[in-house]
């Protein structure tokens, strides 16, 4: 049984600790800027940039300086990447909805007619699109047209909306904005990435052969 000097473990434990938050840091600034480019450019940008998470993630665990006299490590290495890319997609979803409810959460509500509906497909799910007009004269609904998975409208309905005056993002239905539930559920897939790459760079006591 070969033990580091205690002196070497402590750098070698430090090093791998600074890499581990690091990798954290770089993790949250990539999901934040796809979530960006979900929300105030498009689906398709952000998708392009997204692809670039896995990549990152997995280069970043296959360059560790432990990678190659970890066995622990390389056992599991692949099914941590996987893992903490799958979370984070689901991060990145969860994530574009709490930052469009918090615009529109500083917009105001206002009353709009139905003037179109199309059947829309996205990352999100099948739904339907709204085009919306405003019941006021000289009035608008900027953002987009009305997205929805579950409710049902028809050409000249009236409906209440929450829409956000810069037009950044498209309109919601009010029951739908101000719900703490995406951004808990951003902020948990966050932890557990977090959780999951320190728990990574943990090594294993040395045993007796």
């Amino acid at each position: 049984m070969t033990i580091a000097p205690p002196d070497q473990g402590t750098r070698s434990g430090a090093r791998r600790l600074g890499g581990a938050v690091a990798l954290i840091a770089l993790s949250t600034a990539m999901l934040v800027a796809v979530i960006a480019l979900d929300v105030h450019v498009n689906s398709f940008l952000a998708t392009l940039v997204g692809f670039g998470y896995p990549l990152v993630m997995l280069i970043a665990f296959a360059l560790r300086r432990d990678a190659d006299t970890n066995p622990a490590f390389q056992k599991r290495m692949f099914a941590w990447g996987a893992g903490i890319c799958a979370v984070a997609f689901v991060g990145y979803l969860s994530g574009s909805v709490a930052w469009t409810d918090l615009i529109l959460g500083s917009g105001r509500t206002v009353r709009a007619v139905v003037v179109d509906e199309k059947v829309s497909d996205s990352l999100h799910g099948t739904g339907r699109e709204y085009t919306l007009a405003a019941t006021e004269p000289g009035g608008e609904v900027p953002g987009g047209p009305l997205q929805e998975r579950d409710a049902r409208f028809k050409r000249g309905d009236v409906v209440t909306v929450r829409m956000d005056p810069a037009g950044r993002v498209a309109p919601k239905l009010p029951g739908e904005v101000g719900s703490p539930a995406y951004a808990l559920l951003f902020l948990g897939c966050n932890v557990l990435i977090d959780g999951t790459v320190l728990w990574s760079v943990r090594r294993p006591g040395a045993s007796s052969a």
